[in-house]
């Protein structure tokens, strides 16, 4: 006699936990094996075991403050979830060359991105891969815990207020930028539109579609963008 087929909530309830685990051990792993991927400054000054449990212990934080408040990590609302992420991240690496287009007389190497003299393989291992532990620190973390903190107090029909939301998830984005975009008065305007913009888009995207939507469009921006920016002229 055959078993029943698991139920439609056993299933969600096994992808919303293994999910966010696989997610948490990726940045673990990430954060021991490529330190510079670790989104924090002098990351290597800290052991790989520092390094991991630091990640894991964000995660979870992370993951605790999220459920809190209603954040969903596995992708929901889309039929394709893989191929809205691969457009979004096209339609991103689009407008940042059109961005870096309109600015470049004032760039100088560091604010391209583009590492120059590095080869793409390693601008792509180290941009894709950078951006998972940044979605794990910032957005899972930082994000879901202002969230939380500020929808303590900023409440509607008593639940957490929709500006909530929006408010700590940008508030988190602004703390990435804060600790690793150095600030230039003359660059402030490019600064915007080139990394406080597109955070806006990883908020949207983790607050409507789920982290692993934001993380994966944010990686899939990387995939399209690198291979472009070296054909631009100079």
């Amino acid at each position: 006699m055959k078993e029943p087929a698991p139920s439609s909530t056993v299933q969600r309830i096994t992808a919303r936990d293994a999910v966010p685990a696989a997610l948490l051990v990726t940045g673990a792993v990430l954060a021991v094996l490529v330190p510079p991927c670790f989104p924090f400054p002098h990351a290597t000054a800290y052991l790989a075991a520092v390094r991991a449990l630091l990640m894991l212990a964000t995660g979870m934080a992370g993951l605790y403050c999220a459920r809190r408040c209603g954040l969903e990590i596995v992708p929901h609302g889309l039929r394709h979830p893989v191929r809205f992420s691969l457009i979004a991240g096209a339609s991103v690496a689009a407008y940042l060359l059109l961005v870096d287009a309109v600015f470049r007389a004032a760039l100088t190497g560091d604010h391209a991105e583009s590492l120059p003299g590095v080869a793409l393989s390693v601008r792509l291992i180290y941009y894709v891969l950078r951006s998972v532990n940044e979605g794990i620190v910032y957005q899972l973390f930082f994000g879901s815990a202002f969230v939380f903190l500020i929808g303590r107090v900023w409440r509607h029909d008593g639940a957490i207020a929709p500006g909530a939301y929006w408010l700590g998830l940008i508030l988190a984005h602004a703390l990435n930028l804060a600790i690793n975009v150095p600030f230039e008065a003359s660059a402030l305007a490019y600064d915007t539109l080139r990394f406080f913009v597109p955070g806006l888009l990883w908020a949207y995207l983790y607050r409507r579609h789920g982290l692993s939507v934001a993380i994966a469009a944010h990686a899939a921006t990387h995939l399209f963008f690198q291979p472009l920016i070296g054909l631009a002229p100079s």
